[in-house]
Parts: C-alpha cells; sequence; structure tokens
C-alpha cells in the first residue's frame, strides 16, 4: 500500500496475538468476515467462529483476544480496501478540485457498498464506530489525513485560497463527510437523496475554497 507523507501509521488490529501473517490469521478473518455477514456481530460468539472453522474457541484464543479483536480484524481488511482505492484518487491524474469531489463521491459509493450490500457486515461497522474501537478511530484519521494531502495539493497548485487555517478546513471536509461514511446516517435516506446532497455539498465546499 502505498503511504504518503500524512498517512496515518499502519498497525495490526488490537487484541491480535502472534504474527499477523501466520496462516491462521487469514483463516479466521475470512471465516469471521462471512460469519458476520450472514449472521450479523452482535448474535456471533466465538464458539459459533470456532465450529465453522472447524477448531475450539481456546485455538482461536490462541490468535485473538476476545471476539472484538476478531471483529476490528475484519473491520481493518474491509475498511482497508476502500481506503486504498481513495489513496489512488489522492495520488491520480487530475487538478486538487476533481480529485478533491472524486474523493468526496468515492467515500459515499464505497460507504453505501460495505454498510448496505445485502448482509448483516453493517452491524460491524455501526459496533466500531459506536464503541470508539481502535479501527474506527484509524480509519477516520486515514480519511482526514487524504482530505489534507487534497487541500494541501489545491493550496500548491493556486486552485484553493490559503488564509483559512489548514487543520479548521480539514475539520469541516471531515465533518461534511461522517454525513456520507457513517452507517447509522446513511440508513434513514435513499441512494439517490444521498447522492444529490453530496454532490451539493461538495459543490459548496469547493465554493468555498476557491481564491
Amino acid at each position: 500500500m502505498k503511504k504518503t507523507p500524512n498517512s496515518p501509521p499502519e498497525s495490526p488490529a488490537p487484541g491480535l496475538r502472534g504474527s499477523a501473517e501466520h496462516e491462521r490469521h487469514h483463516q479466521i478473518i475470512m471465516a469471521a468476515d462471512e460469519h458476520f455477514r450472514l449472521y450479523g456481530y452482535r448474535k456471533t460468539s466465538v464458539a459459533d467462529l470456532g465450529k465453522a472453522i472447524g477448531v475450539s474457541s481456546t485455538y482461536l484464543y490462541r490468535f485473538f483476544s476476545s471476539k472484538q479483536a476478531i471483529g476490528e480484524a475484519v473491520c481493518t481488511t474491509v475498511l482497508g480496501r476502500m481506503e486504498s482505492e481513495l489513496r489512488e484518487v489522492v495520488g491520480g491524474p487530475g487538478s486538487a478540485t476533481q480529485r478533491l469531489r472524486r474523493f468526496m463521491q468515492l467515500t459515499l459509493e464505497r460507504s453505501l457498498e460495505i454498510f448496505f450490500d445485502g448482509t448483516r457486515l453493517h452491524e460491524l461497522v455501526i459496533s466500531a464506530m459506536e464503541e470508539s474501537w481502535a479501527t474506527a478511530a484509524t480509519h477516520e484519521a486515514a480519511l482526514m489525513a487524504m482530505a489534507r494531502e487534497l487541500v494541501q495539493a489545491g493550496r500548491t497548485s493556486g486552485e484553493f485560497e490559503r488564509k483559512t487555517p489548514l487543520d479548521e478546513v480539514v475539520s469541516g471536509i471531515s465533518e461534511a463527510l461522517r454525513l456520507f461514511s457513517h452507517p447509522v446516517a446513511l440508513q434513514y435516506r435513499p441512494r439517490e437523496e444521498l447522492e444529490a446532497a453530496l454532490a451539493a455539498v461538495s459543490s459548496l465546499i469547493l465554493r468555498s475554497l476557491a481564491p
């Protein structure tokens, strides 16, 4: 994964035991991902996961300290894919204006795919956000870092004004993004309405950034 100077440091999911590259870790995460999608995070126990993989709960605890630790690992994988796509936009071609607009659009698109894909995976992400898991905080930090990089690029190119403190600008963009990336905020509005709202918010932000 390509890093930028403002990318948050990467770290293994909390509660992981042993090497993250161990084959069993991958098997457990894949089985948990499937189980959470089918039955939901809250109704799944460590015993359920062990049975799905064909091992005991005690054996699972050799690799993860708790069910939450397994959930964090799944979240890290799911949200990490989204972050990788967003980083491609941030570091890709086009003006800072075009990239910032696309960055916000893709945040909504991928959030909708993750949270409302016809499975119960969204329960896991809601738990992560409502219970302030480290995974959720890391994801928000990653989005903020990418927004900062885009604003800095726009200021360097002369597309964006430089008078407003950078932290204030980035904080405002991050707050706006929560309306289009948090599962609780997304579940009450149809996709078409969210897309129209995002287009309006993006345009407003970009006008405010004009020199």
